[in-house]
């Protein structure tokens, strides 16, 4: 998980994961997920760490029911879409938790 989490990490401030985990990715503040091709992509590139990720916390049937609640919007693209935001999302809740309780430290690159 720790790819997909760190890229999202060094995107989005923390002040951004207060927005997201306030309103979610829909409100517009995931300023570089906004659109299906970088939703797509993201998905792509990590979609073995979001499985993993989705099924170890939430069951399989999470990522079902986001597939079902997709197939009303007509194609797989709304379902990479939907759980690139839930994951997203997540990683908001869990950094905005740790921020609250003082034990978030933002991890930096090392050149």
């Amino acid at each position: 998980m720790n790819n997909a989490v760190k890229e999202i990490e060094d995107i989005y401030s923390v002040e951004d994961f207060q927005e997201i985990a306030n309103h979610g990715c829909q409100s517009g503040v995931c300023h570089e997920h906004i659109y299906y091709g970088d939703t797509i992509e993201f998905y792509e590139k990590y979609e073995e760490e979001l499985t993993t990720y989705f099924t170890d916390n939430y069951g399989v049937e999470f990522l079902v029911d986001l597939f079902k609640e997709s197939l009303l919007g007509g194609d797989l693209t709304h379902y990479k879409n939907a759980v690139c935001w839930a994951f997203i999302e997540n990683v908001a809740f869990d950094i905005t938790d740790k921020v609250e309780s003082g034990a978030y430290v933002r991890q930096c690159e090392v050149a």
